[in-house]
C-alpha cells in the first residue's frame, strides 16, 4: 500500500472535498482521485459513496475501517521519523517556561554542564500553558511546566520537582496592617502590579478576586517581571508573586496569604514517548536534584 495514497486519503477524510484536499497538499485533483482508485482497488471495495452533485461524499463502511486506521499508522509514521531523527543525533529540546528559567533553572543547568549533557541540549522558552500543548504535539521531548495545582493528566507523566507559595509582594515601606499572613480585605484596595496574560501569576490574581466577588480595576499591567518588581519596590503597588522570584531583593517585602496558593513546578514528559540514553540521563538528574 503506497503511503502517499493514504496520506491523500487522511486529508480528503478531514476536507469531505476533493478540491480543497488538492490545494491543502499542493497536487492536482486528479492525483488525489487516483490515489483514491489504487485504494479502492487494492482493497477491493469502495471507499467512498458520492452524492449526486459529485462535489460531497460519504465514507462507506470499509472507509470508516480506513480512515481510522490511516490516521492511526500515519501517526505511528510520524512518531517513528521522529523517534529516529533523536537516536541519529537531534539535540534534545527541553522546555523552561521563563520565570522557571529565571529562578529554579541556573543550578539545574550548571549539573546538566558538569554532567556532559547540556552541549546535547537546546532550550525552548515559552508559558507554562503554552509549552504542554508543545509537549503534547511532539514539539519538545521534555519540560518544566508551572502549576496552580498538580498535574493529573492522561497524556502527559508528570513528577514534581519543587512546591513553591506565592506571596504579597510590596516596598519595604510599605505601610500594611503588621500580620504574619494577610488575606484579601487587607489588601482588596491596594493598587496591584499585574503581570501579563502569559503569566500564571495574572491567572491567580484574577482567581483571587472573583472568588471575593471583587474586579480587579485598580492596577497597572506590564508583561515584564523584572518591571513588575521595580515598581513594586519603588512603592508604586503591591503584587502576586512567586516566593523564589523575589526572595532576595532586600527592596521587597514578602508576606504569606492566609489561604495559602502554591505553586507546583513539574517535570513533564509525554506518556509513551520514547527515550534515548541522554534523555534518560538528563531526567533522573533532574529528578533526583532537590532544590
Amino acid at each position: 500500500m503506497n503511503l502517499r495514497d493514504l496520506e491523500y486519503f487522511n486529508c480528503l477524510c478531514k476536507t469531505k472535498n476533493f478540491t480543497e484536499t488538492a490545494k491543502l497538499l499542493y497536487v492536482s485533483q486528479p492525483s488525489v482521485t487516483m490515489a483514491l482508485h489504487r485504494l479502492e482497488k487494492e482493497l477491493n471495495t469502495k471507499l467512498i459513496i458520492r452524492d449526486h452533485s459529485l462535489t460531497k461524499f460519504s465514507l462507506t463502511e470499509a472507509g470508516k475501517i480506513l480512515e481510522k486506521h490511516a490516521a492511526n499508522i500515519l501517526s505511528e509514521l510520524n512518531e517513528t521519523k521522529f523517534e529516529i531523527s533523536k537516536a541519529a543525533g537531534r539535540k534534545i529540546k527541553l522546555g523552561v517556561p521563563p520565570i522557571i528559567g529565571a529562578y529554579f533553572f541556573p543550578p539545574l543547568m550548571e549539573l546538566l554542564v558538569k554532567s556532559g549533557v547540556a552541549e546535547n541540549i537546546e532550550l525552548v522558552e515559552t508559558g507554562s500553558a503554552a509549552m504542554k500543548k508543545l509537549v503534547l504535539s511532539d514539539e519538545v521531548d521534555m519540560a518544566l511546566i508551572g502549576s496552580l495545582a498538580p498535574i493529573k493528566s492522561r497524556e502527559i507523566n508528570a513528577a514534581i520537582l519543587k512546591t513553591d507559595e506565592f506571596m504579597v509582594c510590596m516596598s519595604k515601606n510599605h505601610i500594611i496592617p503588621k500580620k504574619e499572613k494577610l488575606d484579601f480585605k487587607d489588601i482588596e484596595n491596594e493598587k496591584f502590579i499585574v503581570l501579563g496574560d502569559s503569566y500564571i501569576h495574572n491567572e491567580v490574581l484574577k482567581n483571587l478576586f472573583l472568588k471575593n466577588g471583587t474586579p480587579p480595576n485598580n492596577f497597572y499591567s506590564t508583561d515584564e517581571i523584572q518591571t513588575a518588581k521595580s515598581l513594586i519596590s519603588s512603592g508604586l503597588g503591591i503584587g502576586i508573586m512567586i516566593n523564589m522570584a523575589v526572595k532576595n531583593l532586600d527592596s521587597i517585602k514578602r508576606v504569606p496569604l492566609k489561604e495559602s496558593i502554591l505553586f507546583y513546578i513539574s517535570l513533564v514528559l509525554k506518556k509513551n514517548h520514547y527515550m534515548t540514553s541522554d534523555e534518560t540521563k538528563i531526567k533522573n538528574i533532574l529528578l533526583q536534584t532537590h532544590i
